[in-house]
């Protein structure tokens, strides 16, 4: 599949919020991002070379977002809604672009240099 929706599992909830739980087997430097309504980030793709970019694993933590996304290899194409908390994982050759409906916060499971190792534009 090229990209992957899973919810972030709710484990209780009461008057001072929520609690949510995931799992990840990655470890080291990780990018806690905000992005503010309308902006758009991503407009690229990864071979896959860097761990970090294989998949990509991105945690929405906050806000609404719109993730367009094509592969590059079967021409599939999508575009979905993101509603916070949700987690998506994305392939290697899969072009994405992500807009933010509201202001967002997201943490990328990879460090900076995952991916100016892995990175490539149209």
């Amino acid at each position: 599949m090229s990209v992957t929706i899973v919810p972030i599992s709710l484990k209780a909830e009461d008057e001072r919020g929520a609690l949510h739980y995931f799992s990840t087997d990655r470890t080291g430097e990780f990018l806690l991002v905000y992005r503010n309504a309308g902006s758009v980030s991503g407009q690229h793709y990864h071979e896959g070379i860097s761990a970090g970019k294989n998949p990509e694993d991105m945690l929405l933590v906050k806000g609404k977002a719109s993730l367009h996304w094509k592969n590059l290899k079967t021409n599939e194409e999508q575009t979905v809604a993101l509603i916070a908390p949700i987690r998506v994982l994305i392939q290697p050759n899969v072009w994405h672009e992500l807009t933010a409906i509201t202001d967002i916060v997201f943490i990328e499971l990879n460090s900076l240099a995952d991916g100016s190792e892995d990175t490539y534009r149209l």
